[in-house]
């Protein structure tokens, strides 16, 4: 074999292999960021981002980088870190979700993540701006569901956009649709692990469900008659994400209170929680706010 054909050879077997590498190094950064090691999961993205040929697996590298992003200013800010770095991390994964999305114009998750690093810069920066991001959250959110109906976070975020945001005029609030947002994203997740399709249930929806059923505050009677009005209003709907917002007309409602639902769900969540033979780092947090939030509420 001459060099030349030696060279081109060589250059083969590396192309071949690059889609197993990138696979391998996404998967890793899956797994550190389940351990909450985001700084290491972002040390992997971004070697492996130099390695993505095409437009889609760049967009997976970009995501994923800010994600990390995000969840490494969420701790930041958790270490006390000043303000303005905190802001500059979310607007590092901001940008990176912008990039994902112009290198696919289907990747719903590009679109998810730029949302959720808006989102957590408003915060982070106080009420007025939180507000102010609200609405192109809201508009992110129902365009990444537009491109997968079927990505729960998606309904599990907009259920806490519509229960925390004010209701007109200020705002498009409506704690009506939040609760049938996280029953649709709670039953989503549940379909989908029992199905095979997801690995393990989020149990932040549940705690994060319960809240939107306790500020709702519906006593049983009306939860029964309003059940008929959103059934009918979901069957009216032609558009898709218009039904998501009647959906709990299609679900089979226990004959209590909102409140005592919310209880119910907590307490349960809190059980299953504690029952876990080895929790994440996610799911230790998830574990401490829900038995905060119950102890507040008993």
């Amino acid at each position: 074999m001459n060099k030349l054909a030696l060279i081109a050879g060589v250059l083969l077997l590396v192309a071949a292999l690059l889609p197993a590498q990138a696979t391998a190094a996404l998967e890793r950064a899956d797994a550190l960021h389940e351990e909450g090691a985001h700084e290491q999961a972002r040390s992997v993205l971004e070697e492996a981002l130099g390695k993505a040929r095409s437009g889609p697996e760049k967009a997976e590298v970009l995501w994923r980088l800010a994600r990390a992003w995000l969840n490494i200013g969420e701790k930041a800010a958790e270490g006390g870190a000043r303000t303005d770095e905190v802001l500059s991390f979310f607007e590092k994964g901001e940008a990176l979700a912008v990039e994902a999305a112009r290198a696919d114009a289907n990747s719903h998750l590009a679109l998810y993540w730029q949302s959720a690093n808006i989102g957590k810069w408003g915060q982070t920066k106080g009420i007025m701006n939180a507000l102010a991001k609200a609405r192109p959250m809201r508009d992110l959110l129902q365009q990444a569901l537009r491109l997968n109906p079927d990505h729960a976070d998606s309904y599990y975020v907009l259920g806490q956009l519509y229960e925390q945001v004010p209701g007109f005029p200020i705002s498009f609030g409506n704690k009506e649709y939040a609760v049938s947002l996280g029953r649709k994203s709670v039953d989503l997740r549940e379909a989908q692990v029992r199905a095979g399709r997801e690995k393990q249930l989020v149990y932040d929806y549940y705690t994060e469900l319960a809240k939107h059923l306790w500020a709702r505050n519906w006593n049983s009677v009306r939860r029964s008659r309003e059940q008929g009005k959103m059934a009918a209003a979901y069957n009216s709907a032609s558009d898709a994400m218009e039904k998501n917002f009647y959906y709990e007309g299609t679900v089979a409602l226990k004959r209590v209170s909102d409140r005592e639902d919310a209880l119910e769900i907590l307490t349960r969540t809190v059980r299953e929680l504690e029952s876990l033979v080895r929790r994440t780092a996610g799911q230790e947090d998830d574990l401490k706010e829900a038995r905060e939030l119950l102890a507040s509420w008993k």
